[in-house]
């Protein structure tokens, strides 16, 4: 092979390894900031950012990576959110009358809560997982 040869696969090779980093660095950003965003959101917001968590694209392995790893946390935290969410609705056609303590929505509740508790504590010991990806991303891609 000659110099020239050489010289153009290397040159070739090295705007490869640049493509994949430009498509990563937007797909970096995008979950950096959704991820910014379900933190600073209210516990009424925070099921509807991690569904956008979970809508962030990524192509890019160590994206994707973080990306599972934040899901995983955010979805349970969203999860035990939402049916918190419903159990406060319940209690309050309870208080309001509109059902009674037989009725099998507020039979359900102390069940329903427990579970809002454990998935609750199941996304807050994987948030910090989340969190170190996320870091490791902002530094690699300077975000």
């Amino acid at each position: 092979m000659s110099l020239a040869t050489v010289l153009r696969l290397a040159f070739a090779a090295a705007a490869l390894a640049a493509a994949g980093c430009s498509s990563a660095k937007p797909e970096a950003a995008a979950l950096v900031a959704s991820v910014e965003q379900f933190h600073r959101a209210s516990n009424e917001e925070r099921a509807g950012r991690a569904d956008a968590i979970a809508r962030v694209a990524c192509n890019a392995a160590e994206v994707c990576d973080a990306k599972s790893t934040c899901v995983e946390a955010t979805t349970q935290t969203a999860m035990a959110l939402r049916l918190k969410h419903e159990a406060e609705v319940v209690l309050a056609d309870l208080e309001a009358k509109r059902r009674t303590a037989d009725d099998p929505a507020v039979r359900e509740l102390p069940a329903k809560l427990d579970r809002a508790s454990r998935l609750l504590s199941v996304g807050h010991d994987a948030m910090p997982g989340c969190d170190h990806k996320i870091l490791v991303l902002r530094e690699r891609y300077d975000l």
